[in-house]
């Protein structure tokens, strides 16, 4: 995992490097007072691994909610649980 200049205690790898990278990418928004639609247009465009490969982008996605919750953003819709239909 690349190293920066933010500390926090994440359980797996690609989980942690994502949040880092979103961390960073915040960082620099903020200081540019960008919009919060604006920080999460530029948090999505820096995934390192795009929509390929599944447990990478899976990772992204746990990060993602994670991050906004803790910086409070809003959640993108495509972020948000769907609950699976039931099947008797």
């Amino acid at each position: 995992m690349t190293r920066t200049r933010h500390e926090h205690s994440l359980r797996n790898q690609d989980i942690g490097q994502a949040y880092m990278i979103m961390l960073d990418v915040y960082d620099q928004c903020r200081e540019h007072q960008m919009s919060d639609s604006a920080i999460l247009t530029a948090i999505n465009a820096a995934n390192p691994w795009g929509q390929g490969e599944l447990w990478p982008q899976k990772a992204w996605s746990i990060a993602l909610k994670e991050f906004c919750r803790d910086y409070n953003l809003p959640l993108p819709a495509y972020a948000r649980h769907r609950p699976r239909p039931r099947t008797n």
